[in-house]
């Protein structure tokens, strides 16, 4: 067997391995992987993930050792060390979000790098693989949800781990609806991937206020209040957001009571921007409205 052969073998036992996704792939979309992928040899030292960076790259480890951590010179925590066989980094690849540690290498080593968008493209190829992804990823996928936002980005997974726990993912197909305006709001969400459209209801007519991207939430003035949703929230592609039940975030909120004032004030200002915005608050305001909009663009036409 010659030494490419070899290689590529310890790279399919690497993929095999994995437990959140290896027994799931068929053999040619093993193969795919490993085709779309490029072998680099790493010196002792080197920088392959740096925390909070947007890079989509997915390692496994043929040769050598890494080591995992989080924070910077003095604030620096060691998390683990990852061996032959291993795979990191297919968290940011699967929901294009930052990098949550710094990985750099211990020992000389040999590492396949998959694109992340080659990666994505396999492991979403097939619906129920994909769900059985998520749901093995579950804990890791919450905790990365979590650390994406301010508002949780400080705490440790201690602090953290009664959000991780009472979570859940939920997966909305394009055009279906994540909130819905007037409805009681039960939840909070994180966006962990997709786009999402916020909307306001006046009569027959919809007003867009915002576009949702990953790492973004809402829900926190229903949670804080118990009022009705203030608006609407659909899928403009597939989205996956973590929820959490509001007697959950209510009961953290109460050992944390800096990230419910964080909250609290981001709730209000969103609360406030909405109200001071301008929008008709009646379809008569609404046809006020258009109709100074067409004046305007008729005089600038005419001019």
């Amino acid at each position: 067997m010659s030494n490419n052969e070899k290689i590529y073998e310890v790279i399919e036992t690497a993929i095999d391995s994995q437990t959140a996704f290896g027994d799931l792939l068929t053999a040619e979309e093993k193969q795919t992987l490993i085709d779309h992928g490029t072998i680099h040899s790493a010196v002792i030292g080197e920088t392959l993930c740096k925390q909070g960076e947007n890079d989509r790259r997915v390692f496994i480890i043929v040769m050598g050792e890494v080591e995992i951590s989080e924070g910077n010179n003095e604030n620096r925590v060691v998390l683990a060390h990852l061996k032959r066989g291993e795979i990191f980094g297919e968290i940011s690849a699967l929901f294009d979000s930052p990098r949550i540690s710094n990985v750099i290498t211990t020992k000389p080593s040999v590492l396949l790098i998959i694109p992340g968008e080659s990666f994505e493209k396999v492991l979403t190829s097939r619906s129920t693989l994909y769900s059985a992804i998520l749901e093995r990823y579950k804990n890791r996928l919450s905790e990365t949800a979590l650390r994406s936002v301010d508002l949780f980005r400080h705490l440790d997974k201690t602090a953290l781990k009664p959000l991780i726990e009472a979570s859940s993912i939920v997966g909305i197909p394009e055009g279906g609806i994540i909130v819905n305006e007037g409805e009681t709001g039960d939840y909070f969400y994180i966006i962990i991937r997709g786009t999402a459209r916020v909307s306001h209801h006046l009569g027959d007519s919809t007003i867009n206020l915002a576009l949702m991207h990953s790492g973004d939430y809402f829900g926190e003035w229903s949670v804080l209040t118990g009022a009705p949703r203030a608006a609407t929230v659909s899928a403009m592609n597939r989205v996956d957001t973590l929820r959490i039940e509001r007697s959950v975030m209510l009961e953290f909120i109460q050992k944390q009571p800096e990230v419910g004032e964080r909250i609290d004030l981001v709730a209000h200002n969103r609360r406030e921007s909405l109200s001071g915005s301008g929008l008709p608050d009646s379809p008569e305001q609404l046809e006020r409205l258009v109709k100074n909009i067409e004046e305007v663009i008729q005089k600038g036409m005419n001019e």
